[in-house]
């Protein structure tokens, strides 16, 4: 009786966890097309010039956490390591739901575990159940962020310091013009 007990607990657990996404699924329409991830150096005018326009709402660092796909969605449960530009939400060290079509995860390429600087604008951001989502759409930005190791490396050094310089620069926010 008492591995029943444990077994419907599960299931409970699972379900509620699975609904939410499911929810947010038929709740959410998702773009139909995604920006891919951008390749290469990106230099620090590029980088704080997208970041700075005023439609641009959040530049978050994140983690990739997970990935769940469904047949219309692919969700990336995301740990927020560092808000570099605050917007309507503020989820430094929360979990937050990042979500695209199928089509996207090869333009997309997340890995798990992963870190990447991400930027986006308001309208990608969908409150659901009391629960920010953010939308991959065509001006959703998205880059690698190296690791320190990797950043030691010639292959990825400049595009590390780039980051690294521009997260700096960011903690004192956007220059007016």
């Amino acid at each position: 009786m008492r591995l029943d007990l444990q077994w419907l607990a599960c299931l409970a657990l699972c379900l509620a966890v699975f609904s939410t996404h499911a929810n947010a699924d038929a709740r959410i329409k998702c773009p139909e097309t995604c920006s891919p991830q951008k390749t290469g150096v990106r230099t620090l005018a590029e980088l704080s010039k997208t970041a700075c326009i005023k439609s641009t709402e959040f530049v978050f660092e994140v983690q990739v956490e997970n990935a769940e796909s469904s047949l219309h969605t692919d969700a990336y449960n995301m740990t927020i390591l560092e808000v570099l530009k605050n917007g309507m939400d503020s989820p430094q060290g929360e979990n937050r739901v990042f979500i695209s079509r199928p089509s996207c995860k090869q333009k997309l390429d997340l890995k798990t575990g992963k870190t990447y600087l991400i930027m986006g604008n308001g309208n990608s951001i969908k409150k659901v159940a009391g629960r920010y989502h953010y939308l991959f759409d065509e001006q959703t930005w998205v880059q690698y962020w190296p690791t320190d190791t990797e950043g030691a490396t010639k292959q990825f050094q400049t595009q590390y310091n780039n980051l690294e310089q521009f997260r700096n620069d960011m903690f004192y926010g956007c220059k007016s013009r």
